[in-house]
C-alpha cells in the first residue's frame, strides 16, 4: 500500500508543528505501508531526516524568503498536481488544506485537522477568509477526518456541524529534539522559558507582566523565548516592565532547544487556544516543569502533570510559576507525573492508528 503526501505544508513551514507531525507520522510508518511525495522545493529542516526515501529537495538562494515561498508553493503544487493525476497510490493524504488536488484523485482522501485558530482568531490572519473557506471545503469532503485532541474533534462539530463518528482522533507522539545540547549564550542558571510564535491569542504580554512580578523577588531570573527577534513594540514593553535586560529572544536550533529544555526552571505555555500543544511534550521530555493557561485542549493533554493558571491573570500566573521555579518537591512531583503521562504519546501509536485508517480507506 503507498499513501500519497503531498507538497503544501513543506512550501512554506521551515519549523513547527504540521510539518513535524507530517515528518514523525511517516517515519513512524508500519512496513506494509509505503508512502510517495513529489519532487519540491523547500527550506524545512526535517525533511532531511528521511534520507534517500524522497525525492531530491531543493531550495534557492535568491531574493527574500516571502517570495521563495511563493515560488516554491506554485511549482511545487504543480507538481503534485502531475503525481496525483499520474496515480500509483491508495489513500491521499494532503499536508494542509489547499483543495487543488480534489479534481485529481484516484483515490480516498483523509485530512488532518490540527486547530481552528483562523476561524477563532481571524483578525490575526492576511489570509483568514481563504484559509477558512478552503479549509471548509477539504475537510467536509474528506472520506474520513483525524483531529488530533478531543477539544478539536469538538471544535469540528461546533464549527462545521459534523458529527463526532466522522472524526477519528489520534494524538500526537513525544520525542526528544536532539540528542546534542547546544547551550545558548548569554542564558542563566535560573530562566523561564517561552517557545513559538507570540501572536496576541498566544498570550505573551501576559506572561512578561507575570515575569514582572517574579522578577523582583529574584533579580537573577530571565525570560527566554525561543523564537524570532522581539519586534520594536515588544522591546518597548519590555523596558516600560524594566525587564528588558533580562529578557532574551532567539532563533533556537533543535539542539539549542533541547538545551534549553533541559534547563530552563519552568516551561511556560500561557495560549489561550491549541490544538494540541505539542511543545508540552517536548519540556516534558526533556525533564522540565510545565506550567500552563487553562484554555482548550491542555487540561486534556496534560491532565495533573502541569501548574495551571487563568490566562488572563498575570498574578496567578507568577504564583504557578514561581512555584515551579522554586520549590523542588513540586519539581520532583511534576517530573514524576509528566514522565508517567509520556507514555500516552508515542509516535508508533500515531502511525499506527493512522495506519489503520489508511488501511480502511484502501479497503473501500
Amino acid at each position: 500500500m503507498k499513501i500519497f503526501y503531498d507538497h503544501q505544508v513543506f512550501s512554506w513551514q521551515k519549523i513547527g508543528g504540521v510539518s513535524r507531525y507530517f515528518i514523525e507520522l511517516v517515519r513512524h510508518l508500519p512496513d506494509d505501508i509505503g508512502y510517495v511525495m513529489p519532487p519540491m522545493f523547500s527550506e524545512n529542516v526535517y525533511l532531511d531526516t528521511l534520507g534517500d526515501s524522497i525525492p531530491a529537495v531543493k531550495s534557492l538562494s535568491f531574493a527574500n524568503y516571502r517570495v521563495r515561498k511563493k515560488i516554491y508553493e506554485a511549482v511545487n503544487q504543480l507538481r503534485s498536481a502531475s503525481s496525483l493525476s499520474r496515480g500509483g497510490y491508495d489513500v491521499v493524504h494532503p499536508t494542509y488544506y489547499s483543495p487543488y488536488f480534489l479534481k485529481r484523485l484516484k483515490a480516498p482522501y483523509v485530512i488532518t485537522v490540527h486547530d481552528f485558530i483562523h476561524e477563532k482568531y481571524p483578525q490575526y490572519f492576511s489570509d483568514a477568509s481563504k484559509v477558512i473557506r478552503e479549509k471548509k471545503e477539504v475537510v467536509t469532503r474528506a472520506d474520513r477526518i483525524i483531529a488530533i485532541s478531543e477539544h478539536t474533534r469538538r471544535d469540528l462539530t461546533d464549527i462545521y456541524g459534523l458529527p463526532a463518528e466522522r472524526v477519528d482522533v489520534i494524538y500526537h507522539g513525544a520525542s526528544p529534539l536532539s540528542s546534542v545540547h547546544e547551550p545558548v549564550g548569554g542564558v542563566g542558571e535560573r530562566f523561564v522559558l517561552f517557545v513559538g510564535d507570540r501572536t496576541k491569542y498566544k498570550n505573551f504580554m501576559n506572561l512578561t507582566e507575570a515575569f514582572a512580578i517574579m522578577s523582583k523577588a529574584d533579580p537573577e531570573l530571565q525570560l527566554v523565548c525561543a523564537g524570532k527577534p522581539f519586534s520594536e513594540a515588544e522591546r518597548a514593553h519590555l523596558a516600560y516592565l524594566g525587564i528588558g535586560g533580562r529578557s532574551i529572544a532567539c532563533f533556537a536550533t533543535d539542539s539549542q532547544l533541547a538545551w534549553l529544555y533541559a534547563n530552563t526552571s519552568c516551561f511556560v505555555f500561557p495560549s489561550e487556544y491549541e490544538g494540541f500543544g505539542l511543545p508540552i511534550l517536548e519540556a516534558w521530555s526533556a525533564g522540565a516543569p510545565v506550567a500552563l493557561s487553562r484554555a482548550s485542549c491542555f487540561p486534556e493533554i496534560a491532565g495533573d502533570a502541569a501548574l495551571w493558571f487563568d490566562a488572563a491573570d498575570p498574578a496567578m500566573m507568577a504564583r504557578a510559576v514561581s512555584e515551579a521555579v522554586y520549590d523542588a518537591d513540586t519539581r520532583r512531583r511534576l517530573r514524576n507525573l509528566s514522565s508517567e503521562r509520556l507514555k500516552m504519546f508515542t509516535w508508533e501509536k500515531t502511525a499506527e492508528l493512522t495506519a489503520g485508517i489508511y488501511r480502511s480507506l484502501s479497503a473501500q
